[in-house]
């Protein structure tokens, strides 16, 4: 029972109650004026739902008036996609679209509602857990919730990043600072939140896929017991089956395969890559009607199929070429302050928003490696520590002592994973966004002493 109220009260030196009250007033008036904000610059009011673009106003249009999930004729002569967007976000955009009219700028004010519940419930849980200074802890938040692309990406509706980046903070928030409660059923409960969130993750983008994979035994090792990782990666699979059999009803494949994963990877390692980016967007190749086939093609496998054996073929027969495109494709990803994935001919340092991103993502990368090498020094100074351990002499390994190794593990996982699928196909500013909050977290979470291990 102490072990429980301890759990339920959190660390002593957790913000206040008045405090946390503060901050959640003032992420409602953040949501309100941000949402309000986007709709105006990007005039989205009056705008039908079936307006957006990146694929989702075609599929929703093609859903409302056919009844199937099917686009036809719309992204390659001839060709129906049925396997090439997730079904999270345009269901559910249709779902608010019958609350809110076919208006994209109420659409978008509920979207943002929605999900920046996950991002005010990711920073009360810090709030109410860390024991990083509050000056400290708010700083942080403050420089990531003010960064003008992530704004931009975090109250976006039509890309993936404006959904992930909710769920990733909440999900690091339960998984570094909400300890497995001491109740068997109560730490089932935990776990199976995770769950949740990762499959989510799962359809809203399919490079998601390694990390909700893998992320189930981070759960066992913040737990040390099987049983809650078990739970986790039980509602994962549950997950991975039912993105399958949808992939098979509508697109006739038993699969968790996209069918546009071969025009991205040729789009990044092809002949014509190199001459554009960085800086500009890779779309330019469809605009120029370079992502064309050489013979027919019979459906969206066969169009899969086909350009993934294309982008294969370059590699191999340009190792040095694909080695440069990898490398500039990682400087994105890894080091890059400026804007990339532009319009063809649009510059990067424009305007003001430019420059003020410029000196924001200056911030960050500072904060981005020193997050880096931090998890670094945590991950082998403990693997070092462990190995030396003698077991068969009654040496013992003082789980506690390794959290910060776990937490490390954690961080470092999920940048390999995530960042994997942009270094091999291509990585634009926005790929790099839902990275940041994952940054902060886990840089609050190493300032502060352990909340409860």
């Amino acid at each position: 029972m102490r072990a429980a109220a301890q759990w339920l009260r959190g660390p002593a030196c957790a913000a206040p109650r008045i405090v946390r009250l503060w901050i959640l007033l003032a992420l409602l008036a953040y949501t309100l004026a941000g949402a309000v904000l986007l709709n105006r610059l990007q005039h989205r009011g009056g705008q039908p739902v079936d307006s957006l673009g990146f694929g989702y106003g075609v599929l929703i249009h093609a859903i409302e008036t056919t009844g199937a999930y099917r686009v036809v004729g719309v992204h390659y002569p001839g060709m129906a996609f049925s396997a090439h967007r997730l079904p999270l976000i345009p269901y559910f955009l249709m779902f608010l679209q019958r609350l809110a009219g076919d208006d994209l700028g109420r659409v978008a004010l509920l979207k943002c509602a929605v999900f920046n519940v996950f991002l005010g419930a990711a920073v009360l849980i810090v709030a109410a857990r860390s024991r990083a200074p509050l000056g400290l802890l708010l700083f942080v938040l403050a420089v990531v919730f003010t960064m003008p692309r992530w704004v931009l990406n975090a109250f976006e509706v039509g890309l993936e990043e404006g959904y992930e980046i909710g769920v990733l903070g909440l999900l690091f928030a339960v998984l570094w600072f909400v300890p497995p409660p001491p109740a068997r059923l109560r730490r089932l409960g935990w776990a199976a939140g995770i769950g949740s969130l990762l499959v989510l993750l799962l359809f809203i983008k399919s490079s998601m896929l390694y990390w909700c994979v893998a992320c189930p035994a981070l759960v066992a090792f913040r737990a040390r017991d099987w049983r809650p990782a078990a739970a986790a990666l039980a509602i994962v699979a549950c997950g991975l089956l039912a993105l399958a059999d949808f992939n098979r009803v509508h697109a006739g494949r038993f699969t968790l395969e996209s069918s546009w994963e071969g025009w991205n990877l040729y789009k990044g390692n092809s002949p014509y890559t190199k001459a554009i980016y960085p800086p500009y967007s890779l779309d330019t190749l469809d605009d120029q009607g370079k992502m064309v086939a050489d013979r027919p093609l019979a459906d969206e496998w066969d169009y899969n199929r086909y350009f993934k054996g294309r982008a294969l073929a370059f590699i191999r027969g340009n190792p040095g070429v694909f080695l440069e495109l990898v490398m500039r494709k990682a400087w994105i990803f890894f080091g890059e302050v400026r804007n990339s994935g532009l319009r063809l001919g649009e510059k990067r340092m424009g305007t003001p928003l430019a420059w003020a991103q410029l000196c924001w993502m200056v911030v960050f990368r500072a904060a981005f490696w020193w997050a880096i090498v931090d998890a670094l020094r945590a991950v082998f100074r403990k693997r070092g520590q462990v190995s030396e351990i003698d077991l068969s002499a009654g040496g013992q390994i003082d789980f506690r002592d390794l959290t910060p190794f776990f937490v490390a593990l954690g961080y470092l996982g999920f940048l390999v994973l995530y960042s994997g699928f942009h270094v091999i196909g291509f990585a634009y500013e926005r790929h790099v966004m839902p990275v940041v909050l994952p940054t902060a977290l886990y840089l609050i979470r190493r300032l502060g002493a352990p909340s409860v291990a």
